[in-house]
């Protein structure tokens, strides 16, 4: 028998069962191959998936960590990327009504010319000098925006009802005192008045208390700038005026740069009366309108002084002295011809009696 010949014949049909029996192996050996690669190639897709979801996440989170610091900065500090000024308002708070101004300047009707910040920022009031007290200018605001000048919604509202059209803003520096000064161009006289009282703490001594507190109250004027040491401002005993001077409110806040408590209460009367004369301009304004026999709030004194010892003075009204009020030498603290005191008359001191002028 010769090797390659089968010891006993078959049928045909066996050899093709032990063939296709052989293919039929391949083919599923071929099938579980394949499974075995495409398992292969999930496994790998998920290992290239892990690194990228971790790197989607880290991107999640420095970005709500950036958001943070964003919504940190911007509530914690103006428009500009400066400290925002506290929300506070003076321990002490007195309205007062001015006589000729009120007269002269009554309605923006009259005075429609806006003011502008050479006109507020600028000439006497870069620096202002009286009650042996010399402030300087440091920061300044003019803003067709009134609310964006005030914090609460009682004052807030009664700008909107006055007409407010301008509020102007400053902060000042001395030695001894640091102060904001603001003043808003209103429709009329009455309108003044109306915001001025809007920004009065509730009655009583409990109530002006509380509403030295930050935050609470009916609001109160912001300052231009949160910066040391405004970021103080309300937070130490300070005092405010605010002066109705026709359809312009002027408010001028000042508290002593050593102060650290509401309970820290002295006189505020003479930095006060010095930062008033930030209302110069106002007076060069009623100058131009005023056409009584009477006499105007003219151009000579210091505004509120300590004593009538000019003839020639620059900032507030009378003939001769350096203060501000009414008569012919000018009536307000020491007008006259040789005065140091405080009222109206030809000699200052405590003052007599007065015919013309107001400053």
């Amino acid at each position: 028998m010769s090797p390659s010949e089968s010891p006993a014949p078959g049928p045909e049909g066996r050899r093709r069962k032990n063939s296709e029996s052989d293919a039929a192996s391949e083919g599923r050996s071929s099938r579980t191959g394949g499974r075995r690669r495409a398992g292969g190639r999930r496994k790998k897709e998920a290992k290239r998936r892990g690194p990228l979801i971790a790197v989607v996440a880290g991107a999640l989170v420095v970005a709500l960590v950036a958001l943070g610091v964003v919504l940190y900065m911007e509530l914690g500090q103006g428009g500009d990327g400066e400290q925002a000024a506290p929300r506070t308002r003076p321990a002490v708070y007195v309205v007062r009504d001015t006589g000729s101004m009120n007269e002269v300047l009554v309605t923006r009707e009259t005075d429609s010319r806006p003011l502008n910040e050479g006109e507020l920022f600028g000439d006497n009031n870069t620096e202002i000098s009286s009650q042996s007290i010399d402030f300087t200018l440091r920061d300044s605001n003019l803003t067709e925006d009134c609310s964006a000048a005030v914090w609460g919604e009682p004052i807030r509202s009664a700008l909107t009802e006055a007409d407010c059209t301008q509020a102007g803003r400053a902060t000042y520096l001395s030695d001894t005192y640091f102060g904001v000064v603001a003043v808003f161009n209103l429709a009329d006289v009455e309108g003044s008045r109306a915001v001025a009282a809007s920004m009065a703490a509730p009655e009583g001594a409990e109530g002006e208390a509380e509403a030295a507190e930050a935050g609470q109250g009916p609001g109160f004027v912001l300052s231009p700038s949160g910066a040391e040491p405004f970021d103080r401002m309300g937070s130490g005993y300070s005092a405010s005026d605010a002066i109705v001077s026709g359809h312009y409110l002027v408010v001028v806040w000042v508290q002593p740069t050593d102060s650290e408590s509401v309970d820290d209460r002295v006189s505020l009367s003479a930095p006060l009366v010095a930062l008033a004369n930030f209302r110069d301009p106002l007076y060069r304004r009623m100058v131009q309108f005023d056409t009584s026999d009477g006499g105007t709030e003219g151009t000579t004194g210091d505004g509120t002084g300590q004593g009538g010892t000019g003839t020639t003075g620059t900032d507030g009204t009378g003939t001769t002295g350096d203060g501000t009020g009414t008569g012919t030498t000018g009536e307000g603290a020491g007008t006259g011809t040789t005065g140091g005191g405080t009222g109206t008359g030809t000699t200052g001191g405590a003052g007599t009696t007065g015919t013309t002028g107001t400053g």
